[in-house]
């Protein structure tokens, strides 16, 4: 019995070191796969000059031609061209398939081993809490704006406390703005409460489903306080296009653009407030440019320059599926005239009013934000209606300007009816400009799909626009009613770009503003640092303490390697079979594990050594040395077990890397001291009649 049992054990013991080899194999695959890249980017780079920095950031993104730059590089004969030709096209064919594949089975490596991004997020809950009022007025964004300010202020003020002193020191009950009368401060504070906390919930959310479709491996994303979000992207190497995609509120939304003459009559009725304000004040029309620019002329994009982007007339098979969409995104903009400075027209002479849309020179714009945003032009703009800017400048003949829009407040639809947003490449059918870039596609839910054939139905001949976080993105005419519920949005400059606005209007807009309050980005080099810093004394560190363990403990002390060995073997399986990531002070656990792995091994061979100086046989002294030292080795490595979990749970960043690494090694280091260990001694006392033991 006692045999197969001992079978049983050795079986186990076996089957466990072969998964863990298993398991650790794609690391090991991993690592020799991205040597031999480097050795061949480095070789690219010899024969090219092409960076080697931009070869390893570029060398899997499709959007950067790397084959067509080496086509056009001169005095490269045919043989060593035809040759790099191969090697790039193999690098990002057969090779990228076998690296992701191994990669998706490796020990992930954290920011501060590998580089990446550091974001500090805060969840702009004032937003939030505006969205919530149902009545609001002078006094209301009075309030608002105060708890704007001290919660801007001061980072760690409680949102709900700010909220409910500013609401006492105007003496209004919040019954006024918030739910009915009969509800009592405290109770919509509850409500308040209640809100915030799912909006930052539904936030945490939705960020993780954005970076998790942009591809960053084992991204951190926690709540810090009660209103910020940590997110932590290892390995991201484009700062600016993370910065972007993360945010992003990702409000779509569908409105459309006042008619002509409402466009007209509010632009005239905007002049009249400015020529009247300036006039009283005796002010020029733009202070920062003084009286050279009284009579510059501003020259207005001529018509047959301005942009005209179209939406839907793409190739047959996207015409199939597009053709009830829309024509000419931008409107004729006017005659082609030049304005200079007028003092009767202080406002419209910043301006070429066309159709649908107003074109702003890059110059003007400031000062119409400027103009616009006065109070006393806010309260003329019927509340019905407000102006949005296009989302990037427009370049033609030499001129910078910008398109504004009067649209409708209410939005017609929003990116709640939005089922799937794809990105395809544009055929160029509808607009030559736009061949080949990237285009997003968008397909509404069924209840989405009925509201958007209504409203295109009932408004053919319109223009609507469509918003995406209070920026236009394209404001197309509707040429029929549309009852697929499929649109698309063109205008993307790369393809990175186009699917990234995928990525958000797929995982869905944000309930709230954010505001990114602090970032940093650790480089590649500083994580390689690490890396070898770590790697060094971890490495040092087992090996020191093998020598010694062999030095004291002779044979034995032999056995305790081999048990070390197997437990960093296990746990570095541990970490690459369930996706765990490595970091810095993950190493610093590891190596902590090793001092306790031989602690348990010190405290079984004392015990040993004791059994003998009494005179027993070296079988009884090695089982009542294991039999005696399992209490003391459990009670120790339990301890720091809970100590470990506890860290993990409270714990954040580096405080969980430590603690995982500490808990996975203890439970190995127990594993091999008590069983692995035991397992051999039992086979050596078993098969040699040992009279003496070296130890």
């Amino acid at each position: 019995m006692q045999r197969k049992n001992k079978l049983i054990r050795n079986l186990f013991i076996a089957a466990l070191i072969l998964l863990a080899l298993f398991y650790l194999y794609p690391t090991v695959k991993a690592g020799i796969m991205k040597k031999q890249m480097n050795d061949r980017l480095a070789y690219i780079h010899e024969k090219t000059d092409i960076p080697l920095d931009i070869l390893k950031e570029k060398i899997f993104r499709f959007d950067f031609d790397l084959l067509q730059q080496v086509r056009e590089i001169e005095g490269l004969d045919e043989t060593t061209r035809d040759e790099l030709l191969t090697e790039i096209t193999e690098l990002r064919g057969d090779f990228y398939d076998a690296l992701s594949e191994v990669q998706d089975g490796s020990i992930k490596l954290g920011l501060d081993l590998q580089g990446g991004m550091h974001i500090v997020l805060e969840v702009n809950l004032v937003e939030l809490m505006d969205r919530l009022a149902k009545n609001r007025d002078a006094i209301f964004d009075e309030i608002s704006k105060s708890v704007h300010d001290k919660l801007f202020a001061d980072p760690t003020a409680n949102f709900e406390d700010v909220v409910r002193e500013e609401f006492k020191d105007h003496d209004i009950p919040m019954a006024r703005y918030f739910g009915d009368p009969r509800q009592s401060d405290a109770e919509i504070i509850r409500y308040i409460r209640k809100q915030a906390e799912e909006a930052i919930d539904l936030t945490l959310t939705k960020l993780r489903n954005r970076v998790d479709e942009f591809g960053v491996s084992e991204p951190s994303i926690t709540k810090q306080g009660s209103r910020r979000i940590v997110v932590e992207l290892p390995g991201v190497q484009d700062p600016t296009r993370a910065r972007n995609l993360i945010g992003r509120t990702a409000l779509l939304e569908f409105k459309l653009v006042a008619k002509p003459e409402i466009t007209a009559k509010i632009v005239r009725d905007i002049d009249e407030i400015v020529k009247k304000s300036l006039d009283e004040s005796s002010e020029t029309l733009d202070a920062e440019t003084a009286e050279e620019k009284l009579e510059t002329d501003l020259a207005v994009v001529p018509e047959t320059d301005v942009k005209e982007e179209t939406v839907g007339e793409e190739s047959d098979s996207a015409k199939s599926k597009f053709e009830e969409t829309f024509i000419d995104e931008q409107a004729p903009v006017g005659e082609d005239t030049t304005f200079a400075f007028d003092k009767d027209q202080p406002f419209v002479s910043l301006l070429n009013v066309g159709d649908r849309q107003i074109v702003v020179l890059d110059k003007n714009k400031d000062a119409v934000e400027r103009y616009i945003g006065w109070t006393e032009v806010q309260d003329q703009i019927p509340p019905e209606y407000e102006f949005l800017w296009h989302y990037k400048m427009d370049e033609r003949g030499g001129d910078k300007f910008w398109y504004l829009y009067l649209v409708h407040s209410r939005a017609e639809l929003t990116g709640a009816a939005l089922s799937d947003a794809q990105v395809n490449l544009s055929s160029g059918a509808s607009n030559p400009g736009q061949a080949g870039q990237g285009i997003v596609t968008l397909t509404m839910k069924r209840e989405g799909a009925r509201k958007f054939a209504r409203i295109t139905g009932s408004n053919i001949g319109e223009h609507l626009a469509i918003v995406l976080d209070d920026k236009i993105h394209m404001a197309p005419r509707i040429k029929v009613r549309i009852p697929n519920g499929s649109a698309i949005i063109e205008g993307a400059e790369t393809i990175e770009e186009a699917d990234d606005l995928a990525i958000v209007l797929r995982a869905g807009s944000l309930p709230a503003p954010v505001r990114i309050i602090e970032e940093r980005t650790v480089g590649p080099s500083l994580g390689a640092d690490s890396i070898k810093a770590g790697a060094f004394s971890a490495i040092v560190g087992i090996i020191l303490v093998m020598i010694f363990m062999a030095f004291y403990y002779r044979g034995s002390g032999l056995i305790a390697d081999f048990a070390l060995l197997l437990n960093v073997i296990f746990l570095m399986a541990v970490l690459g079979g369930f996706g765990f990531t490595l970091t810095l002070p993950g190493i610093a656990g590891i190596i902590l594990t090793i001092g306790m792995a031989v602690d348990a091994n010190v405290l079984i061979f004392e015990r040993i050594r004791e059994e003998l100086a009494s005179g027993k046989t070296v079988w009884n002294s090695i089982q009542a040395g294991f039999g005696r030292a399992f209490v003391t080795i459990m009670d120790a490595n339990i301890t720091t077990l809970i100590a470990g979990i506890v860290l993990y749970q409270f714990g954040t960043g580096p405080l969980k890397g430590f603690a995982l690494t500490l808990m996975i090694g203890i439970v190995a280091s127990m594993f091999t001291a008590l069983v692995v260990s035991k397992a051999i001694f039992d086979y050596i006392t078993t098969t040699k009649s040992l009279k003496t033991l070296s130890i």
